[in-house]
């Protein structure tokens, strides 16, 4: 499991839109597709509906024009990938702002039972009413453990484990995918399982849409938190 931290410098435009998920995760797909088309079908296509997750992208304390955003995934392959793709000097647009990457550093969290925070935060539906779940809507804690659960047994092909024991909402944020608009939950919560299967969730989010910024979640211990 290695994560990337992709450092920006903005070289043109304003700060990123706040509601700028969808187009982060545009600008990373076509950035794989500017490399190889194949390769980029594979992921699109991808059984699992992405083979990465995003974190949103985070402004550095005191460096106005210095950001960064993370790319979890368990595949060497998308690593070597991303790592070509969003090598430093590479130039990335997303919406109206421009910029540069500065550097691209490799991360392994450290995974065990404790305390998770969202780095993008998590997207939820219910199929019955196509409405946003989200912390208010209630009993958020075993919504969001089934959910982990389902994708456990879709990644690893047997019944997930993973307790979510407690959760604390930080925000709820309003995003727009293609024109529709959704509600997606922030927070810190405490988590416990096999590691086997909190790992899954870290390298490949939790929730829907994970390659479009939405449900990274990283262990607190592992830095690269921020409660904007």
């Amino acid at each position: 499991m290695v994560h990337l931290v992709v450092g920006l410098t903005k070289i043109e435009g304003v700060d990123p839109p706040y509601n700028h998920n969808y187009l982060l995760g545009s600008a990373v797909y076509n950035k794989i597709n500017s490399i190889s088309e194949e390769a980029a079908k594979v992921l699109h296509d991808s059984p699992f509906r992405t083979a990465y997750v995003l974190s949103e992208i985070y402004r550095v304390p005191d460096r106005p024009n210095e950001s960064w955003f993370r790319i979890g995934t368990g595949d060497s392959r998308v690593v070597s990938l991303f790592e070509k793709a969003l090598a430093p000097g590479v130039s990335i647009s997303v919406g109206k702002t421009s910029f540069i990457v500065h550097t691209v550093r490799k991360d392994t969290p450290i995974v065990v039972p404790g305390e998770y925070v969202t780095l993008s935060p998590i997207l939820l539906r219910n199929k019955e009413t196509n409405q946003s779940i989200v912390y208010d809507s209630g009993d958020y804690c075993n919504i969001l453990q089934n959910a982990s659960n389902l994708q456990v047994s879709k990644y690893l092909k047997k019944k997930g484990s993973v307790r979510i024991l407690h959760f604390e909402p930080i925000a709820v944020r309003k995003r727009t995918i293609e024109r529709r608009t959704v509600l997606a939950q922030k927070g810190r919560f405490i988590m416990d399982g096999p590691v086997d299967e909190l790992r899954m969730l870290v390298d490949y989010g939790i929730g829907l849409s994970p390659g479009l910024a939405f449900g990274m979640i990283v262990p607190t211990e592992s830095g690269g938190y921020t409660d904007e």
